[in-house]
């Protein structure tokens, strides 16, 4: 799993991407042609202080690390993956997890649906 950088990458990801969102949560991803990317991102309009931003990343990143990782390495296509906090309340722990686990839900089904289709 390598992380997703590049202004590029990102741009194409968001330009191009579908999506998927499950309140606080918002997955935006797009097939690649490499390897899984996965990146995490915090608005920085509802959470001014980099500190607050930077403990939601870290939370976001355990979830990721945990469920979705074990999810992309089963699919037959190779995707760019951004997970997007949208809510305006700081998240605590146990709270992100079923909001997390209803996101992968959905991002099974709509990829199923256009793998199908």
């Amino acid at each position: 799993m390598e992380r997703l950088k590049g202004k590029k990458q990102i741009e194409e990801l968001f330009t191009s991407g579908h999506s998927v969102g499950a309140f606080p949560l918002r997955l935006v991803y797009l097939e690649s042609d490499s390897t899984h990317k996965i990146g995490v991102s915090v608005s920085k309009k509802h959470f001014k202080n980099a500190v607050d931003r930077n403990r939601i990343k870290r939370l976001l990143r355990v979830a990721v690390e945990g469920s979705l990782t074990e999810i992309l390495e089963g699919l037959d296509f190779k995707y760019a993956v951004m997970v997007l906090y949208v809510g305006k309340e700081m998240p605590t722990t146990p709270g992100l997890k079923p909001q997390f686990e209803s996101l992968i839900k959905r991002f099974n089904k709509k990829q199923s649906n256009e793998v199908s289709s």
